[in-house]
């Protein structure tokens, strides 16, 4: 016989799961740039710092309940102002689904904005999770987002607040996860515009500032392609070659090499949304390719 407990209990779990369910048809297209790069981070530092097991475990766990917090905000921020885009360039969002409606996400963007910090301060990074809502504050409040050098301050600033905050979840900061933080913080800002080329024709309709649109699609790829062709020998410099001639540091430093050169040829020979998605979807892989490295680079 079913009691009225079993059946609130049943109409609560239900609740929650369909959050959860629903906060990840959010930010599952944004996990390769957020929860998997960031965690591998967190376990970086819990290598670093010589936990047992068990309490890397426990560190891992809450780091990745952190950074799913963390893009949760950005991508109900982000979508609530660009649904009339979203119709255009990416109509499997939840407010175009209609899975969530624009109300709905309202309320759990004010509840994420609560529960965010209140959680960076229990896990004592509070000024990371405060740096990262200022920072959604004016790229979707404050016009940040229509105009390129903002979306790429954006991404390149959000870069140290995610990984300040990656390690700090575990131990101070190091000269060498310093180092990490800085060189991926200005890779991503230089080349982050990769983002802008699978999404003109949304861009041009909403009239939104972005380097291709600015400075043409042509020297945007040629000024990407040069980045990602040059790339390489920053990554070594700063990253790799720091770890010593060790056979899994020379492997990894020719794969990310590798998939560094294949980005430069596809951002300037292969053209298309199609095309330039999955070439987005490779730099956000190449992103948590780097930062699984750490794990073993950074012992």
């Amino acid at each position: 016989m079913t009691t009225p407990t079993t059946s609130a209990s049943t109409a609560v779990a239900q609740t929650v799961w369909r959050e959860i369910r629903l906060s990840w048809l959010f930010i599952r297209v944004d996990r390769w740039t957020t929860v998997f790069p960031a965690t591998c981070f967190v376990v970086a530092a819990t290598v670093h710092a010589r936990l047992p097991l068990g309490e890397a475990a426990v560190a891992a766990g809450l780091g990745a309940v952190y950074f799913w917090l963390f893009i949760y905000e950005h991508t109900l921020a982000n979508q609530l102002v660009g649904v009339e885009e979203d119709r255009l360039n990416k109509p499997f969002r939840p407010l175009v689904t209609g899975e969530s409606t624009v109300r709905g996400a309202r309320l759990r963007l004010v509840a994420v904005r609560i529960a965010f910090p209140v959680y960076g301060y229990c896990l004592g990074v509070l000024k990371w999770a405060l740096m990262w809502q200022i920072l959604s504050l004016l790229q979707h409040e404050y016009g940040w987002g229509r105009h390129w050098l903002g979306r790429n301050l954006y991404a390149g600033i959000g870069v140290i607040a995610q990984l300040m905050a990656a390690w700090e979840i575990v131990t101070a900061l190091t000269p060498d996860a310093w180092r990490w933080i800085v060189t991926l913080t200005i890779t991503v800002t230089f080349l982050m515009s990769v983002q802008d080329l699978r999404d003109l024709h949304g861009d041009r309709a909403v009239r939104r500032s972005t380097m291709p649109l600015v400075f043409g699609e042509l020297p945007t790829r040629i000024f990407l392609c040069a980045g990602f062709a040059v790339g390489p020998v920053f990554i070594h410099h700063f990253l790799m070659a720091p770890a010593g001639p060790h056979w899994w540091a020379v492997a990894t430093d020719v794969f990310l090499c590798g998939l560094s050169l294949l980005l430069a040829v596809r951002v300037l020979l292969l053209r298309g949304p199609e095309h330039d998605q999955r070439s987005y979807r490779l730099v956000e892989q190449w992103y948590t390719f780097a930062l699984a490295a750490s794990i073993y680079t950074l012992r």
